[in-house]
This record gives C-alpha cells, sequence and structure tokens, in this order.
C-alpha cells in the first residue's frame, strides 16, 4: 500500500471528478431500483467527515450480486456517453473481480496498467457482495479457495506483480510462464471464480462477503446492510449500510480515530491526467 501526497488543488479535482461518476452511477440506480451502498473508505468518509476521507483519491461503492449483475446488464444495453464500464466481461485481460465505471479520455495509472490492453480513466469501484454458507468452516473453505483462483486469475494476466520481497515476485513470474505453457488462461480461471462466487443462493444464506476484495475479506450479517440508510457525501447524499458502525467496526476498529500518517493510504496513481475535466 502506498500513500501519494497529492497537492490540494490536484486532490480536491480528482475527488471532484470521482463524485460527477459517482453522481452517474446513482443516477442508473436510482433509475432502475438498483440498492448500492458506499462502502469500505467511503462509507467510512461519509460517516466520519461527511465526504472524502482527506487523503483518499478512490470511491468505493458495493451491491448483492442480483442487484449487480442486473446493473452490468443494463450498462451493456446504455450508450453511456463519457463514461465506460471496465471489467472482465468487457476486456479479457482485466483479472479484477469487480468492475470499474470510468470517465473517457481521463488517465489514472497504477503500476500494472502498462501490463494490460486497455486504458483506466478515472473511475469508481463497484464491488460485489455474494452469499456464503452459514457454517463457518464451510464458509472459511469457500472464501479461501476463491481468493486463491482470483490470486492466480492475476499471476496469469500480469508478467510482473509488485511485491514487497523479490523472491515472491520471482515466484510470481515463474508461476506466470507455467500457466501460459500449459495454456490456462485467465478467461477459463474467471469461469472457475464466477461459478463458485454464485454458487449459494439467497434463501439459505444469512451471511455475505465482498470475497473479491483487494485488502481486506470480511464476513457481513445480511441484515446489517438493509434496508440502506441515507446519508451526506459531500454535496449529494447516498446510500450506506444500514448497520454502518458494526460494518466500519469490522474493517478499522475504532473507525472515528484518525489513523497516524505512517498508516493513511490511497491508489498513488503513477499517472494521472484529467483530460478536457
Amino acid at each position: 500500500m502506498k500513500l501519494r501526497k497529492y497537492d490540494e488543488k490536484e486532490l480536491k479535482k480528482l475527488q471532484q471528478i470521482e463524485l460527477k461518476i459517482l453522481k452517474e452511477f446513482i443516477s442508473i440506480c436510482d433509475k432502475h431500483s438498483l440498492d448500492y451502498y458506499l462502502y469500505g473508505g467511503t462509507n467510512l468518509g461519509a460517516i466520519r467527515h461527511s465526504g472524502f476521507i482527506p487523503w483518499d483519491d478512490d470511491i468505493d461503492v458495493i451491491m448483492f450480486r442480483d442487484d449487480y449483475n442486473k446493473f452490468l446488464k443494463i450498462i451493456s444495453e446504455t450508450k453511456m456517453g463519457e463514461f465506460k464500464l471496465i471489467n472482465s466481461n468487457v476486456y479479457e485481460d482485466y483479472f479484477l473481480q469487480h468492475s470499474k465505471l470510468t470517465l473517457k479520455n481521463t488517465t489514472f495509472e497504477e503500476w500494472w496498467n502498462k501490463q494490460v490492453s486497455y486504458d483506466v480513466g478515472i473511475f469508481i469501484d463497484i464491488f460485489c457482495l455474494d452469499n456464503v454458507p452459514n457454517n463457518p468452516k464451510k464458509r472459511d473453505l469457500h472464501v479461501k479457495i476463491i481468493r486463491c483462483i482470483n490470486k492466480a486469475i492475476a499471476v496469469a494476466t500480469l508478467k510482473d506483480i509488485e511485491y514487497r520481497g523479490n523472491i515472491s515476485r520471482n515466484i510470481s513470474k515463474l508461476i506466470h510462464q507455467l500457466l501460459k505453457i500449459i495454456h490456462l488462461k485467465p478467461k477459463h480461471l474467471q469461469k472457475i471464480s464466477n461459478k463458485l462466487l454464485t454458487k449459494y443462493k439467497e434463501d439459505n444464506c444469512d451471511f455475505v462477503c465482498d470475497i473479491c476484495s483487494l485488502n481486506y475479506t470480511q464476513i457481513y450479517d445480511k441484515k446489517d446492510f438493509i434496508p440502506p440508510k441515507k446519508v451526506k457525501f459531500e454535496d449529494i447524499e447516498a446510500n450506506v449500510p444500514n448497520n454502518s458502525d458494526k460494518i466500519l467496526t469490522q474493517i478499522y476498529g475504532d473507525y472515528m480515530q484518525m489513523p497516524p500518517e505512517d498508516k493513511r493510504y490511497n491508489h498513488a496513481p503513477e499517472n494521472l491526467d484529467f483530460g478536457p475535466y
């Protein structure tokens, strides 16, 4: 995890563009009666700051699987104008399991962007909540298997993955070559992952999980999300989970306490371009 120290004007402009994308996302969800929730640091920002965490440079939202799939179908059938959706349905070498709603003609380049076939503009992340078994042991195994497959997708897609140590980096490169030799392509692994993610039906599950989370995997009680609540986020009102206190405590502990500077992170893009905006 890194922290990019923006100058105040640059960060404010980035946040305003991300807010523009969020407004478009909310407009689509409201029009089609889809539930969504501000998530992670964005939920935390809404509760603690009534907007962005001061150093944050992204927006995260999350949806239950049914609404998420409906959203993807709506986007695929809609002319999006200045916006574009990026996910594995659109690009075979997209290695993440969530979607990004991006603004065309902008650039938000992270360390991995030069290794894929598409450009990533300034975006918001759209994550998905999937049902997981009520039985703790069965649930734990289910989550671990999917997370292993998702790591394999990243290794199969990217030639060079950033790790803190050279040994892990070299092992990743070796596995990448082996997967190419045996012709195990990312799209095949994506199919396996998607099948497992949707394995459990809602009627039999009280718990959900953002299994594909990049930084933390939390098991949530479904009823802590429903129904969504409206809170202030910058100059709009947006949905947050019904029991944000419980969810944020799970993730961050004493979330109302500001972290020390050495514990503050953001996406830290290597190249940022606002284009015509």
